[in-house]
């Protein structure tokens, strides 16, 4: 791909691990530049996309807003999948990368995201969401009991996953003792696994939700999956329920933990936080800003040749949008790297923009208070013990997590043992 202006790089800026690890030094510098459309290369491949795959990405707030709304950058899977191909060294590999899975609201626009969203979007309203408090606020404190009395246990694997699997599988209708495979399915599909092996999980995942939402819909239940059999045809119910999984759990649970560490490394906050929890909810909005757990957006393409902010993008091009960067742009935001609790900045794009706003952020941001409620009450001295370089990231452009982080010190208490006051 070759610059069509002044602004743009001169040749695709590769992105990798480090982009993955911490991805605002990158952000940073295409800032320092002028903040325009930037030609990428995306190392790394996952889900349907391929490694090395050219694309552009779109980092400041104005550019994101610009492209949410301008009906030439389109969604429908099945027509990105050739231009995935044909932006990729070697024309990809779209058989052994296709899925059912993938056709579903986040990746297509109206008419057909409108079909599919449309029998949900009840169930996941402000209003409807805040009936769950209190079962949301137990299973918090079950997954915190599963580790009372070790002196550390992670908190990734231990605590945030286990925890937004219950709540998002809880939710669904997704059996309890289906959880842990599901989960494995989930990490493999949403990684850099090798094609053969993406191909795989994705067949095991289509079969387990076709079986699920094929008893779902004789069952009389009244969960989402039960809404989701009685109103789509198979493949599309089984589309949308794989979307509602995987990013219902995948973002709150990286919030979570990219949220501790911000406040470990913001102790002044963190310590007005401990001593007022009733600041929690604006906490989680300032995480949600300052950390941006969807780091890209999904992919779009253009129509027809577009001109963003003096750039052209040629028709037939990959984009994707930095949330991460237009949350921490200093043309929108004061002291944009600054995490305060002082006033939360609530007008981020962390859940998306326009018709492809997150519905389940009215779930996501209910989770978070309530994890981090419980963890400030139960475990006020909690602390991370893997040492920052040691600190393994997952390879997704997408999600931005951690694999792993290990905390303490314990050991933790039993519920009965504490007597804070609940917020």
């Amino acid at each position: 791909m070759t610059a069509h202006s002044t602004g743009a790089a001169s040749c695709p800026l590769s992105l990798g691990y480090d982009f993955y690890r911490d991805p605002q030094p990158v952000y940073r510098d295409i800032k320092r530049a002028g903040n325009k459309p930037t030609e990428i290369v995306l190392e790394t491949g996952m889900a349907y996309i391929p490694p090395n795959l050219k694309a552009w990405l779109i980092t400041s707030y104005a550019d994101v807003e610009f492209v949410l709304r301008d009906p030439r950058f389109r969604k429908s899977i099945n027509e990105a999948m050739p231009l995935f191909a044909a932006n990729a060294p070697g024309g990809g590999d779209t058989t052994a990368r296709s899925s059912l899975l993938y056709d579903n609201m986040a990746n297509n626009d109206p008419p057909k995201h409108t079909a599919l969203r449309k029998p949900v979007n009840g169930a996941f309203t402000a209003r409807a969401v805040a009936t769950k408090r209190a079962g949301i606020r137990a299973l918090a404190e079950e997954t915190l009991d599963a580790v009372a009395g070790r002196d550390t246990f992670d908190l990734v694997r231990d605590f945030a996953f286990p925890f937004s699997i219950a709540v998002i599988c809880a939710t669904l209708g997704v059996p309890e003792e289906d959880r842990g495979t599901f989960d494995s399915w989930v990490q493999t599909i949403t990684s850099d696994a090798a094609p053969e092996v993406l191909k795989r999980d994705a067949g095991l995942m289509v079969g387990y939700l076709s079986d699920l939402i094929g008893r779902k819909r004789t069952a009389g239940d009244d969960d989402v999956l039960s809404l989701l059999a009685r109103s789509l045809d198979g493949p599309e119910a089984v589309a949308q329920a794989y979307a509602l999984l995987a990013a219902g759990y995948e973002t709150t649970a990286n919030l979570i933990v990219t949220g501790f560490l911000t406040l470990e490394a913001n102790p002044l906050q963190r310590e007005k936080l401990w001593k007022d929890r009733s600041l929690v909810p604006g906490a989680v909005e300032e995480m949600l800003r300052h950390q941006s757990p969807f780091n890209l957006s999904l992919y779009r393409y253009v129509t027809e040749t577009a001109e963003v902010n003096g750039v052209e993008i040629p028709a037939g091009s990959i984009v994707f949008l930095a949330f991460a960067a237009a949350n921490r742009d200093d043309e929108r935001f004061e002291r944009p790297d600054d995490f305060t609790l002082a006033e939360p900045r609530r007008e981020h794009l962390a859940f998306g923009g326009g018709i492809h706003n997150c519905i389940g952020k009215h779930l996501a941001r209910l989770e978070a208070e309530e994890a981090f409620d419980v963890l400030i009450e139960r475990c006020p001295d909690l602390a991370s013990l893997t040492p920052a370089a040691e600190r393994e990231w997952k390879a997704s452009p997408t999600f931005r997590g951690l694999k792993r982080l290990t905390v303490g010190p314990g050991p933790v208490p039993r519920r009965a043992e504490t007597g804070a006051a609940a917020r």
